[in-house]
């Protein structure tokens, strides 16, 4: 009995592993995307002062709108007041009388305090006050300046976000570059393998010298190593993919492996164009500059009088119950305006007009510089892409190449007429031949991406 039990309980675990394993699914480039920009810190800070300006954009927006504010009081008291005829408490008195050379003595009670209760209420006050500023314009530009910084704030959220978008894409082609060199390093070593026993039976045979095996056991090592050296790249390239995702790197995590080449269509006129009118940063300090610009009129509003409406509604309802009962409710209507204008104030508007200037005109500074980096970044990831193009095609010939040559250096050294150390150099020119035609592919996406992110692209 108890030897099956411990049966059904391996039959679950192993069942509970197979689950865990056909539930695990393969994360692809957009999983990567989508959960890096849940997870990542720099985006849920970006976020948040998106969220924060758009706060500062309501406060000042209320502002322009009426002032309102309501008050209710209840209030009920009770006063006690001294009245003649009432005695509310006495004295133990001893009176003393002397009538000629009698003195007579009698004890008694004397009133010390009269008093009586008055009640006062309840009383009951209701009162609403409202003010609206009819002419203040640094409140309508300071308006105006949260309302861009706001759009600021959110572009500035979204190039965060493609910034991101392009170092997940930037990890994960090198986390695909590292697998597809590891593959070629497999290969390397299982064909120096299968050398050195060709080399070494052919040295049995007396047709190949002994030094043709040493070559070869050397060759057999180095791509052992190679191989060692591209399983740890892929290890730690896997590593950084997960945190670059928001990830524990030491989780264990599977990713797709594509292999794909990405083209893109377009004149460098049209990159530049499009990178200009939707590139997230350039756009975020364009409406930042138009928020500094908004800051100066503020400031500069402060030179203006402002008029201001205000109104006030009272509903009061009180009475008194003694001496003589009576209501004393009343009802009150205010309306009225108010011109007010800040003739000194310690040259406070001279230090904010002078401060806003300046942040304007660094704003401007800033623009004009970020527009130029745009555009000098579309140009240099759009000719590369270029390059890498040829890239591409020439590693393309250079491994089909390598691959007729290793076959030729192959047959002649069987027949004699090449040296070990051809055969070697066409194994190594092959190998590395496969490595940067991997490299090329993979460079030639992120140069795509590269310029996708300059355009402004996600």
């Amino acid at each position: 009995m108890r030897f099956i039990s411990v049966k059904v309980v391996a039959l679950l675990l192993a069942m509970g592993l197979l689950t865990a394993s056909a539930a695990a699914e393969t994360m692809t480039l957009d999983d990567c995307i989508e959960l890096a920009l849940k997870r990542r810190a720099n985006i849920i800070i970006a976020r948040g002062r998106e969220k924060q300006a758009g706060a500062n954009q309501l406060a000042a927006l209320g502002r322009l709108l009426p002032n309102v504010r309501g008050n209710y009081t209840y209030t009920k008291s009770h006063d006690y007041d001294i009245v003649p005829g009432r005695a509310a408490a006495y004295r133990d008195t001893i009176f003393t009388t002397i009538i000629g050379s009698d003195t007579a003595k009698d004890a008694g009670s004397v009133p010390t305090s009269y008093r009586d209760k008055q009640d006062i209420g309840p009383n009951k006050s209701l009162s609403l006050d409202a003010s609206l500023d009819l002419i203040n314009f640094s409140n309508w530009f300071s308006y105006s300046g949260s309302k861009g910084r706001h759009s600021s704030q959110h572009l500035a959220s979204i190039n965060s976000e493609q910034e991101l978008i392009f170092d997940v894409k930037s990890a994960y082609y090198g986390y695909l570059r590292a697998v597809k060199s590891e593959e070629v390093n497999v290969q390397a070593v299982e064909r120096s393998k299968e050398q050195l026993k060709l080399v070494e039976s052919r040295y049995e045979l007396g047709s190949a010298a002994y030094s043709d095996v040493l070559g070869q056991r050397v060759q057999y090592g180095n791509d052992r190593l190679e191989l060692l050296r591209a399983q740890n790249t892929v290890t730690t390239s896997r590593a950084f993919l997960a945190y670059t995702i928001g990830l524990d790197p030491n989780r264990e995590v599977d990713f797709a492996t594509l292999d794909d080449v990405r083209e893109y269509e377009g004149s460098l006129d049209d990159a530049v164009n499009f990178g200009i009118e939707h590139e997230p940063g350039l756009l975020s300090a364009k409406a930042e500059m138009n928020a500094g610009n908004n800051d100066v009129k503020a400031a500069l509003a402060n030179y203006i009088p402002n008029l201001s409406l205000f109104a006030r509604y009272t509903d009061f309802s009180g009475q008194q119950a003694f001496p003589v009962a009576f209501d004393y409710s009343n009802k009150s209507t205010t309306i009225g305006f108010q011109i007010s204008y800040n003739i000194f104030d310690g040259f406070g508007r001279e230090r904010q007009v002078s401060s806003a200037r300046i942040t304007h005109n660094n704003s401007q500074a800033t623009f004009s510089d970020t527009r130029n980096g745009v555009v000098q970044e579309i140009k240099t990831a759009y000719l590369n892409i270029q390059n890498q193009k040829e890239a591409v095609a020439v590693a393309d010939e250079t491994v089909k190449a390598a691959e007729e040559d290793i076959k030729i250096v192959q047959e002649r050294y069987n027949l004699g007429a090449a040296t070990i150390l051809d055969l070697l150099q066409a194994q190594e020119d092959l190998k590395r031949a496969q490595v940067s035609f991997i490299n090329s592919k993979f460079d030639l996406n992120l140069a795509i991406s590269r310029l996708e992110n300059a355009m402004g692209k996600p």
